[in-house]
Protein backbone atom coordinates (compact mmCIF):
# COMPACT_ATOMS: atom_id res chain seq x y z
CA UNK A 1 0.00 0.00 0.00
CA UNK A 2 1.34 3.38 -0.93
CA UNK A 3 1.72 6.30 1.40
CA UNK A 4 -1.35 8.36 2.24
CA UNK A 5 -3.63 5.76 0.71
CA UNK A 6 -7.38 5.78 1.06
CA UNK A 7 -9.30 2.63 1.79
CA UNK A 8 -13.01 2.77 0.96
CA UNK A 9 -15.29 1.52 3.69
CA UNK A 10 -18.83 0.40 3.04
CA UNK A 11 -20.94 3.45 2.42
CA UNK A 12 -24.55 4.20 2.90
CA UNK A 13 -26.67 6.07 0.38
CA UNK A 14 -25.34 9.46 -0.65
CA UNK A 15 -22.16 11.21 0.41
CA UNK A 16 -19.80 9.67 2.94
CA UNK A 17 -20.71 11.09 6.35
CA UNK A 18 -17.49 10.37 8.27
CA UNK A 19 -13.84 10.62 7.25
CA UNK A 20 -11.60 8.50 9.47
CA UNK A 21 -7.89 9.36 9.38
CA UNK A 22 -5.56 6.68 10.77
CA UNK A 23 -2.00 7.83 11.51
CA UNK A 24 0.61 5.12 12.05
CA UNK A 25 4.36 5.24 12.48
CA UNK A 26 5.36 2.97 9.61
CA UNK A 27 4.23 0.90 6.64
CA UNK A 28 3.93 -2.35 8.60
CA UNK A 29 1.19 -0.90 10.79
CA UNK A 30 -0.56 0.46 7.71
CA UNK A 31 -0.61 -3.03 6.22
CA UNK A 32 -2.11 -4.50 9.40
CA UNK A 33 -4.81 -1.86 9.76
CA UNK A 34 -5.83 -1.62 6.11
CA UNK A 35 -8.53 -4.28 6.37
CA UNK A 36 -8.84 -4.40 10.15
CA UNK A 37 -10.22 -0.88 10.49
CA UNK A 38 -12.58 -1.31 7.55
CA UNK A 39 -13.99 -4.42 9.25
CA UNK A 40 -14.46 -2.44 12.45
CA UNK A 41 -16.50 0.27 10.72
CA UNK A 42 -18.38 -2.17 8.49
CA UNK A 43 -21.85 -1.00 7.40
CA UNK A 44 -21.19 2.57 8.49
CA UNK A 45 -20.77 5.48 6.09
CA UNK A 46 -17.05 5.86 6.79
CA UNK A 47 -14.15 6.55 4.43
CA UNK A 48 -10.86 5.32 5.90
CA UNK A 49 -7.51 6.94 5.14
CA UNK A 50 -4.35 5.17 6.33
CA UNK A 51 -1.36 7.52 6.76
CA UNK A 52 2.02 5.87 7.46
CA UNK A 53 4.98 7.99 8.58
CA UNK A 54 8.71 7.35 8.52
CA UNK A 55 8.92 5.98 12.04
CA UNK A 56 7.67 7.06 15.45
CA UNK A 57 9.86 10.21 15.76
CA UNK A 58 8.61 11.42 12.38
CA UNK A 59 4.97 10.89 13.35
CA UNK A 60 5.34 12.63 16.72
CA UNK A 61 7.16 15.56 15.12
CA UNK A 62 4.51 16.11 12.45
CA UNK A 63 1.46 15.20 14.54
CA UNK A 64 0.68 18.70 15.94
CA UNK A 65 0.54 20.19 12.44
CA UNK A 66 -1.60 17.32 11.16
CA UNK A 67 -4.04 17.68 14.02
CA UNK A 68 -4.32 21.42 13.45
CA UNK A 69 -5.28 20.70 9.84
CA UNK A 70 -7.95 18.23 10.92
CA UNK A 71 -9.29 20.74 13.45
CA UNK A 72 -9.58 23.37 10.73
CA UNK A 73 -11.47 20.92 8.53
CA UNK A 74 -13.85 20.13 11.39
CA UNK A 75 -14.44 23.84 11.86
CA UNK A 76 -15.48 23.97 8.21
CA UNK A 77 -18.11 21.33 8.90
CA UNK A 78 -16.29 18.13 7.89
CA UNK A 79 -16.84 15.15 10.18
CA UNK A 80 -13.21 14.07 10.52
CA UNK A 81 -12.19 11.66 13.26
CA UNK A 82 -8.60 10.64 13.92
CA UNK A 83 -6.84 7.52 15.17
CA UNK A 84 -3.19 7.70 16.19
CA UNK A 85 -1.39 4.38 16.76
CA UNK A 86 2.22 4.18 17.97
CA UNK A 87 4.36 1.48 19.57
CA UNK A 88 5.16 1.92 23.22
CA UNK A 89 8.73 0.69 22.75
CA UNK A 90 10.64 1.75 25.88
CA UNK A 91 8.46 4.77 26.63
CA UNK A 92 6.37 4.99 29.78
CA UNK A 93 2.80 4.22 28.69
CA UNK A 94 0.89 6.86 30.65
CA UNK A 95 3.37 9.61 29.79
CA UNK A 96 3.23 8.80 26.09
CA UNK A 97 -0.57 8.66 26.12
CA UNK A 98 -0.78 11.98 28.00
CA UNK A 99 1.56 13.59 25.47
CA UNK A 100 -0.60 12.41 22.55
CA UNK A 101 -3.78 13.61 24.24
CA UNK A 102 -2.18 16.98 24.97
CA UNK A 103 -1.33 17.46 21.28
CA UNK A 104 -4.97 16.85 20.39
CA UNK A 105 -6.22 19.36 22.96
CA UNK A 106 -3.73 22.00 21.82
CA UNK A 107 -4.97 21.57 18.25
CA UNK A 108 -8.55 22.17 19.38
CA UNK A 109 -9.70 18.54 19.22
CA UNK A 110 -11.19 16.35 21.94
CA UNK A 111 -9.22 13.16 22.69
CA UNK A 112 -10.85 9.98 23.91
CA UNK A 113 -11.50 9.77 27.66
CA UNK A 114 -11.28 13.57 27.99
CA UNK A 115 -12.87 14.59 31.28
CA UNK A 116 -16.43 15.79 30.84
CA UNK A 117 -16.52 15.04 27.10
CA UNK A 118 -19.67 13.42 25.74
CA UNK A 119 -18.01 12.79 22.37
CA UNK A 120 -14.45 12.80 21.11
CA UNK A 121 -12.61 13.33 17.83
CA UNK A 122 -9.19 11.71 18.42
CA UNK A 123 -8.39 8.18 19.55
CA UNK A 124 -4.81 7.75 20.75
CA UNK A 125 -3.75 4.13 21.12
CA UNK A 126 -0.44 2.46 21.98
CA UNK A 127 0.65 -1.01 20.87
CA UNK A 128 2.44 -2.58 23.84
CA UNK A 129 5.33 -3.05 23.41
CA UNK A 130 5.31 -3.28 19.65
CA UNK A 131 2.80 -4.15 16.95
CA UNK A 132 4.13 -7.70 16.90
CA UNK A 133 2.65 -8.24 20.38
CA UNK A 134 -0.73 -8.19 18.63
CA UNK A 135 0.44 -11.12 16.49
CA UNK A 136 1.44 -13.14 19.54
CA UNK A 137 -1.97 -12.35 21.00
CA UNK A 138 -3.78 -13.98 18.07
CA UNK A 139 -1.66 -16.96 17.16
CA UNK A 140 -4.35 -18.49 14.96
CA UNK A 141 -4.05 -15.45 12.67
CA UNK A 142 -0.29 -16.03 12.49
CA UNK A 143 -0.79 -19.71 11.65
CA UNK A 144 -3.20 -18.84 8.86
CA UNK A 145 -0.68 -16.42 7.40
CA UNK A 146 2.33 -18.69 7.99
CA UNK A 147 1.19 -22.36 8.18
CA UNK A 148 4.73 -23.56 8.97
CA UNK A 149 4.83 -22.02 12.46
CA UNK A 150 4.24 -24.13 15.57
CA UNK A 151 0.73 -24.66 16.91
CA UNK A 152 1.52 -22.46 19.90
CA UNK A 153 3.68 -19.36 20.33
CA UNK A 154 6.76 -19.46 22.59
CA UNK A 155 5.79 -20.19 26.20
CA UNK A 156 6.34 -16.68 27.53
CA UNK A 157 3.91 -15.30 24.92
CA UNK A 158 1.09 -17.71 25.72
CA UNK A 159 -0.38 -15.43 28.37
CA UNK A 160 -0.52 -11.66 28.03
CA UNK A 161 1.96 -10.83 25.23
CA UNK A 162 1.99 -7.16 26.24
CA UNK A 163 3.66 -8.05 29.55
CA UNK A 164 6.73 -9.65 27.98
CA UNK A 165 9.88 -7.52 28.09
CA UNK A 166 12.30 -7.22 25.22
CA UNK A 167 11.93 -6.35 21.54
CA UNK A 168 8.85 -8.18 20.33
CA UNK A 169 9.63 -7.73 16.64
CA UNK A 170 12.95 -9.53 17.07
CA UNK A 171 11.21 -12.36 18.93
CA UNK A 172 8.58 -12.70 16.21
CA UNK A 173 11.18 -12.69 13.44
CA UNK A 174 13.11 -15.42 15.27
CA UNK A 175 9.98 -17.58 15.52
CA UNK A 176 9.40 -17.28 11.78
CA UNK A 177 13.02 -18.06 10.95
CA UNK A 178 13.07 -21.12 13.21
CA UNK A 179 9.89 -22.31 11.46
CA UNK A 180 11.55 -22.08 8.06
CA UNK A 181 9.83 -18.84 7.06
CA UNK A 182 12.50 -16.60 5.58
CA UNK A 183 10.50 -13.39 5.42
CA UNK A 184 12.07 -10.57 7.42
CA UNK A 185 9.90 -7.76 6.02
CA UNK A 186 7.64 -6.24 8.69
CA UNK A 187 5.25 -4.80 6.07
CA UNK A 188 4.94 -8.29 4.58
CA UNK A 189 4.16 -9.70 8.02
CA UNK A 190 1.42 -7.12 8.38
CA UNK A 191 0.02 -7.70 4.91
CA UNK A 192 -0.28 -11.44 5.53
CA UNK A 193 -1.47 -11.43 9.13
CA UNK A 194 -3.72 -8.35 9.19
CA UNK A 195 -6.67 -9.89 7.29
CA UNK A 196 -6.77 -12.83 9.74
CA UNK A 197 -6.73 -10.92 13.03
CA UNK A 198 -9.94 -11.53 14.95
CA UNK A 199 -11.73 -8.47 16.26
CA UNK A 200 -12.55 -10.19 19.54
CA UNK A 201 -10.71 -12.68 21.74
CA UNK A 202 -7.13 -11.42 21.44
CA UNK A 203 -4.87 -12.02 24.43
CA UNK A 204 -3.28 -8.58 23.89
CA UNK A 205 -4.92 -5.92 26.09
CA UNK A 206 -3.58 -3.12 23.87
CA UNK A 207 -5.18 -4.74 20.81
CA UNK A 208 -8.49 -5.08 22.65
CA UNK A 209 -8.23 -1.43 23.70
CA UNK A 210 -7.64 -0.43 20.09
CA UNK A 211 -10.68 -2.35 18.86
CA UNK A 212 -13.01 -1.02 21.55
CA UNK A 213 -11.74 2.52 20.99
CA UNK A 214 -12.35 2.43 17.24
CA UNK A 215 -15.86 1.11 17.82
CA UNK A 216 -16.57 3.91 20.27
CA UNK A 217 -15.05 6.59 18.03
CA UNK A 218 -17.10 5.56 14.99
CA UNK A 219 -20.22 4.21 16.70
Amino acid sequence: MSRNSRVPGKRGAGRTAVRLEVLVEEESAAKVLRELVVRLVDSRAVAVGIRPFRGKPDLLKKLPFRLQGYASARNRGEDIRVIVLVDRDDDEHDHLKASLDSMAVEAGLVPGAAQGASAFHVLNRIAVRELESWYFGDWEAVRRAFPKVAKEPPRKYRGNPDSVTGKTSDAFGKVLLESGVRIASKPEWGRRIGPHLQLDGSRSPSFRAFVSGVRELTG
